[in-house]
């Protein structure tokens, strides 16, 4: 398909504007069986889920004109395969798994190009906030404790004279 160089930050209109129509020239979502929808993965910080922009296109008669409508769809991805910036196929589940997944990942058609060691959502975000908590131990360490020293009975005596 297409290779694409890594990016710092990854942005759905990137594809768009990669792919250039690829996506409503061979696959479109308005013909796929089963109401099954091809996107974009946008998110993938939730646990077992993924946040997906599906394209639909749609010809205005009085205009003359296609129009592109971009939907986003919450789908179940039980490996945890899709990342962000993927091309990825998904069908309706015919029930919802929480109050907004209603699409289950068929497959992942292109995977973007990416760091394989990177950390992502939640395990970044745990990472970064236990290596703040550790520096702040560091910095604010206080002195060890002395060992209090208790007078001998002859250096009270000579305090007492």
């Amino acid at each position: 398909m297409f290779r694409s160089a890594p990016r710092l930050f990854w942005h759905y209109k990137y594809w768009q504007r990669q792919t250039a129509g690829w996506l409503m020239i061979f696959h479109k979502n308005n013909a796929l069986p089963n109401n099954e929808m091809l996107g974009y993965v946008v998110s993938d910080k939730h646990p077992k889920t993924i946040k997906v922009k599906c394209d639909r296109y749609l010809y205005v008669m009085r205009y003359k004109k296609s129009f592109r409508k971009t939907k986003p769809i919450w789908a179940h991805d039980e490996h945890e395969e899709a990342r962000l910036g993927d091309i990825v196929r998904v069908q309706p589940l015919g029930y919802r798994l929480g109050p907004w997944k209603t699409y289950v990942l068929a497959e992942v058609l292109h995977r973007e190009p990416r760091v394989e060691d990177e950390l992502r959502g939640s395990d970044a975000r745990n990472l970064l906030t236990y290596r703040a908590i550790r520096e702040e131990e560091k910095e604010n360490k206080p002195a060890p404790p002395t060992v209090p020293v208790t007078p001998s009975p002859a250096t009270q005596a000579k305090s007492v004279e």
